[in-house]
């Protein structure tokens, strides 16, 4: 039970500072074009600068115990330069990312599966991914959440 408390806390918190981050980081005027020009996709839109870490927040809601959930990321490059998707490390085995191995160009965009097996877990569900860019320093970090009923 104290484990299942402070787990909650942890990923209540992880969440608490990803929002913060999204509402601190400043938009421009691309932004607004990049929405409209995805307003029919039914996902979550993250812009990569490639000056800094592309930190997104997944909340996958209720999860079903024993069930698989899935989430769609659209990663827009919005750096002046072509971007590598290499890799991605995670601290569990029950989530895992598939996107294609190509270089995105500029004002372009690739999309990221994410799918999270919720055998084994239960509560709240913390964790968090990164993938690796060929812009070392500018990694794309997920922050993902979940509720196992």
């Amino acid at each position: 039970m104290r484990r299942a408390k402070l787990l909650a806390v942890v990923t209540f918190a992880v969440v608490a500072v990803g929002v913060a981050l999204a509402l601190l980081i400043p938009r421009d005027s691309n932004s607004v074009e990049s929405i409209e020009q995805v307003s029919t996709f039914n996902g979550i839109v993250a812009e990569y600068r490639g000056t800094e870490p592309c930190e997104v927040i997944v909340d996958l809601g209720y999860v079903t115990r024993s069930a698989t959930a899935n989430e769609t990321i659209r990663l827009v490059n919005r750096s002046d330069s072509p971007i590598l998707l290499l890799d991605y490390s995670t601290q569990c085995r029950c989530m895992w990312l598939e996107f294609e191995r190509k270089p995105i160009a500029p004002n372009e965009s690739i999309d990221i599966t994410l799918t999270f097996d919720s055998r084994g877990e239960w509560g709240s569900v913390g964790n968090y991914m990164e993938i690796t860019t060929s812009k070392e320093t500018a990694p794309v970090v997920l922050w993902i959440g979940a509720e196992i009923e």
